[in-house]
């Protein structure tokens, strides 16, 4: 009974926090996943891109919800605005990213991070069911600003109104929610992101999946190459109907944290009652 009441609120809270995430248009400090359905890194007019907002990063990290949140986002309607088709099959590539720059309008500041250079981006696993190794940063703090710059002209480039091209739709509810605010013309995610997937050689680790697959999200501090100064977040699946579902997730570092802490209040409960 008691683990029952113990997933139903964290689906409630599941809920409430990504119905608040769809009602809003794409912000800095917002992640978003990016779409295409040409070669990567091509650079001719024939393609179009879709870009979705997820909503603010600060509703993926630990610090605001619990491990084990869900959110479901149904990409089918704007798949089909942008590709004239709700199926994801073998020629769609994706990737997840998002920045959330200090210096640009919309800083949020619920947003945990490192500095302005700090990237959260996903890795595709080749083994669905098995996580990804925690991959490396891009490199220095100035090395991961071209990489940040790179994000930001992906995301500038779709934004809904303006005069460069580009798509992005914001998903108005969770679980089973419509695109809306679509603006279909050319893209420009598929020439940023490079032939390798990663920003044209700007990131250390490619961001791509392809087709139906799960990826894993990851924030990336900025510091040096050598130093494995990533955070995991959790994992990214997107199914062939077109369903994307963000579970979060954290390091096993992070749960024995979290286990310590509450064996440590077991103890402190325990010692307590044996003296009172």
């Amino acid at each position: 009974m008691k683990k029952n009441t113990i997933l139903t609120g964290v689906l409630a809270m599941a809920a409430l926090c990504g119905g608040s995430a769809m009602a809003q248009n794409f912000n800095n400090g917002d992640l978003i996943i990016a779409l295409g359905n040409d070669t990567p890194g091509n650079s001719d007019s024939s393609h179009k891109d879709l870009l979705v907002d997820l909503g603010s990063i600060s509703q993926f990290q630990f610090t605001t919800v619990p491990a084990g949140t869900v959110y479901t986002y149904n990409l089918s309607s704007a798949l089909t605005s942008a590709f004239s088709s709700s199926t994801v099959g073998s020629s769609i590539y994706w990737a997840v990213m998002g920045v959330n720059d200090p210096t640009a309008s919309g800083y949020q500041t619920s947003v945990s991070q490192n500095g302005a250079n700090t990237i959260w981006s996903s890795l595709a696993r080749f083994n669905p069911s098995v996580k990804t190794t925690t991959p490396l940063v891009s490199g220095n703090n100035d090395s991961q600003g071209l990489a940040v710059g790179d994000i930001q002209t992906i995301i500038n480039l779709n934004n809904p109104g303006q005069a460069s091209p580009g798509q992005i739709t914001s998903l108005a509810t969770i679980n089973g929610g419509s695109a809306s605010t679509v603006n279909v013309q050319q893209g420009g995610f598929t020439e940023t992101i490079g032939s390798d997937g990663n920003l044209s050689g700007d990131f250390s680790e490619s961001l791509l999946n392809t087709g139906v697959g799960t990826s894993d999200l990851y924030q990336s501090n900025p510091g040096n190459a050598e130093i494995n100064s990533q955070i995991y977040l959790g994992n990214i699946a997107l199914s062939s109907a077109g369903v994307l579902t963000v579970t979060t997730v954290p390091e096993p570092s992070t749960l024995a944290m979290v286990a310590g802490g509450f064996l440590s209040l077991f103890a402190i409960r325990r010692f307590k009652n044996r003296n009172a």
